[in-house]
């Protein structure tokens, strides 16, 4: 049996089958159990341009819709979760986006974790998001988590800061906690955890591709040993005044598989992907790091400010690379009774080399600069009922000096009426508008607004 079945395997039996067998004497396994449902949509949006679509993901965040159940006891617990959300994969071809549209069902989370000593150490492993250290303030806004605005692909103007490389959370595979008073670190390994080899990812999903387009007879399948693998580390010190964090984590790549996936991109987009000169190197890294530190001493006031750097090395020695940085602040007020404030800033930036490996910003003259500002508001009319809002814009721009200049500037405002059903549920309904304006040298600007109906469902028990 693959290695990683039985993995998921274990897992799952940890959480449905193992809290009944070690819950404690006296006390019922069920009080330590935990359910949670969460669903997300649109049920109706309409743009300027005549589109109307209904159950969509668009709406106050993009989790979509989420359903888990987790244990956990003193000594040990698993939490395991599925994920749904009507997701686009967007390529630079509109209609093979539409071919590839669609609801997706996801693992989300599958991991289990035990205290063999106490707390002093705790060992976890599985498919997890870990940002311990790091706060979040944005309970009253629902957009985007901390890190890096990165260059986009697919022909999106941004790569969203929480993603895979560009995002503090350490991700997937074998986590282990040291706890010595005020600090703790950690540290991830995850060889192969991420699934399959370059060779399986070539050999699979691209000769799909190939053949699906008619072109699979200008394609040489490669053959290389090399696995995707990551490692982590991060420290916390509890301050007294606050925290701090400082982060490190580096993906893995065989160069052979960045240009198979980059030739798929080309050849989806109606292009020739034998006329595109492969990434010069045997090896990429995909390398994050930062420092981040949560105020806690002022009372009713949460204030939190962190640095981000992404960096993709290739092990070529006669390249550059480009450090893409991401400085974020956030802040939480609840002053006054019933109500609770929330703000969310991010600058995002990097300068271009002429032998930029990636070939994005290759001139010393380019650049990409991405500016994010939010605030958001709950407030609280009875003990049943409260009322949200959000302002939200965004601004990218890219200069790639002889490719010309784009940019991108988006402005959403949102409202939703919030319901508290039950102690363990809650319904909210509101209303959406966004307005997105594209400029791209030589081109006319482009203007799309759109308006959705958001509705979602929160239970947990």
């Amino acid at each position: 049996m693959n290695k990683n079945r039985c993995i998921v395997l274990c897992l799952m039996a940890m959480v449905f089958l193992g809290a009944p067998l070690f819950g404690q004497t006296g006390e019922s396994p069920a009080d330590k159990v935990n359910f949670e449902l969460e669903f997300n949509a649109s049920v109706l949006s309409a743009d300027s341009e005549g589109v109307v679509d209904s159950m969509t993901d668009a709406g106050f965040n993009e989790d979509g819709t989420k359903i888990g159940l987790s244990y956990e006891d003193e000594l040990w617990g698993a939490t395991a979760s599925l994920k749904f959300a009507n997701e686009n994969l967007r390529f630079f071809n509109s209609e093979i986006s539409e071919m590839f549209a669609g609801p997706v069902l996801a693992l989300d989370e599958l991991y289990g974790w035990i205290k063999p000593f106490g707390p002093v150490v705790k060992f976890t492993g599985g498919i997890f998001e870990n940002s311990d250290g790091i706060a979040d303030y944005t309970d009253d806004i629902d957009e985007y988590g901390i890190g890096v605005f990165s260059f986009g692909g697919g022909g999106e103007p941004f790569s969203k800061p929480d993603g895979e490389f560009n995002g503090p959370a350490l991700k997937n595979g074998f986590l282990t906690d040291l706890v010595l008073g005020p600090v703790t670190v950690q540290f991830l390994l995850a060889y192969n955890f991420s699934g399959e080899s370059a060779t399986d990812l070539n050999n699979g999903l691209m000769y799909t591709m190939y053949e699906m387009f008619g072109q699979g007879s200008s394609f040489v399948p490669f053959e290389t040993d090399e696995r995707f693998y990551r490692l982590g580390g991060r420290l916390i010190f509890d301050t007294g005044v606050g925290t701090f964090a400082a982060v490190f984590k580096t993906m893995k790549w065989a160069a052979k598989a960045m240009n198979a996936s980059t030739k798929m991109e080309i050849l989806l987009a109606g292009g020739d992907p034998a006329a595109w000169p492969e990434y010069a190197g045997d090896k990429i890294s995909w390398n994050t790091f930062g420092g981040y530190f949560d105020l806690t001493a002022v009372e009713n006031l949460g204030l939190s400010v962190g640095y981000t750097g992404l960096l993709p090395l290739s092990d070529a020695s006669d390249v550059d690379s480009v450090l893409y940085n991401g400085i974020d602040l956030r802040a939480a007020w609840t002053g006054i009774e019933g109500l609770s404030l929330s703000t969310h800033n991010n600058i995002s930036f990097a300068k271009g080399s002429k032998k930029d490996w990636m070939r994005i910003l290759a001139s010393d003259d380019a650049s990409f600069f991405t500016l994010y500002n939010a605030i958001g508001a709950t407030k609280e009319l009875t003990e049943k009922f409260s009322v949200n809002a959000e302002i939200s814009n965004i601004f990218s721009k890219t200069d790639l000096d002889t490719a010309g200049k784009s940019e991108y500037d988006s402005f959403g405002v949102a409202a939703k009426f919030i319901a508290k059903v039950t102690e363990h549920a809650e319904f909210n309904a509101g209303l959406r508008v966004d307005v997105e304006k594209t400029t791209v040298s030589g081109s006319d600007d482009e203007t799309l607004t759109t308006f959705s109906i958001p509705v979602g469902i929160k239970v947990n028990f």
